[in-house]
């Protein structure tokens, strides 16, 4: 596989097949037509919990030894996908999202397409916009725990990405990013999702830059003990000593650290 969404380069690759008169036996041309059907029901949005089982079920009728060996590596294909990429499969059907675009009726928008991070951008742009930013930070604290300070910082590639853009000038993503982290930290709306049970087993992370940070903030609510090691007197690492106070005040960064803190993460700094 490419690094094309799998189910697309499936339904690609089985198409081409077909097509090619490669299925010389007329039952092997229908199941593998059948496998097509199901393959684009998940590409649409359309499919439901029994597709994987019935594409499975119908590459091992290709796999039958009565049947050529073109009808077993066509089986051995589909068998393949569903091996190595079934995660990705059970995504398309439980989400409705293709994370590559390739699926077109399931492609996120194109600035959730742009966001390093992968952030949820139509829904807490929405949320912001019907006056709901605390609800709007929990959508972007599921991918990143530092809205206010990406919200000052990032470099928005999500803004070109933006098709208001292509009317007259993009959403203010970043900004409005910022503009909701202060208003919901402000009137005391910032509060942190809750954990999962404590699983009694503990993890060190060592730097407490945004990449320790981060890891600290998702593994703490996974119900693990975590311990931050740090060789500065103080957590944030590049985005205290490397990012200017003007453009980035130091309080700012202290009070979302301080949101990680809160769920039980313990620093050890000058070590």
């Amino acid at each position: 596989m490419t690094d094309m969404c799998p189910v697309s380069n499936t339904i690609i690759k089985l198409n081409e097949i077909v097509k090619s008169g490669q299925l010389k036996i007329p039952k092997s041309r229908r199941i593998a037509e059948e496998i097509l059907e199901l393959l684009n029901d998940i590409s649409w949005g359309r499919a439901g919990d029994e597709h994987i089982p019935a594409i499975r079920s119908l590459s091992h009728e290709l796999k039958d030894k009565d049947l050529d060996e073109s009808s077993v590596e066509t089986g051995n294909l589909v068998s393949s996908v569903l091996t190595d990429h079934l995660e990705s499969l059970n995504s398309h059907i439980g989400t409705h999202n293709c994370p590559t675009g390739d699926c077109v009726k399931l492609a996120p928008a194109p600035c959730q397409m742009a966001c390093p991070a992968g952030i949820d951008i139509p829904t807490y742009v929405s949320l912001i916009g019907l006056g709901r930013d605390a609800e709007a930070i929990d959508v972007i604290r599921k991918d990143n725990p530092f809205p206010w300070v990406c919200g000052l910082v990032c470099t928005r590639p999500c803004e070109f990405m933006c098709v208001r853009g292509r009317i007259d000038t993009p959403i203010s993503i970043k900004t409005l990013k910022a503009f909701a982290s202060e208003r919901a930290l402000s009137d005391r709306r910032y509060k942190n999702p809750p954990k999962e049970p404590d699983k009694n087993k503990k993890v060190c992370i060592i730097g407490a830059g945004p990449g320790g940070l981060t890891a600290a903030y998702y593994l703490v609510l996974k119900g693990y003990g975590v311990t931050v090691i740090e060789t500065l007197p103080m957590a944030g690492g590049m985005m205290m000593v490397g990012i200017p106070r003007f453009r980035l005040p130091r309080e700012i960064i202290d009070r979302e650290v301080a949101m990680i803190e809160e769920l039980g993460v313990e620093f050890r700094f000058n070590t």
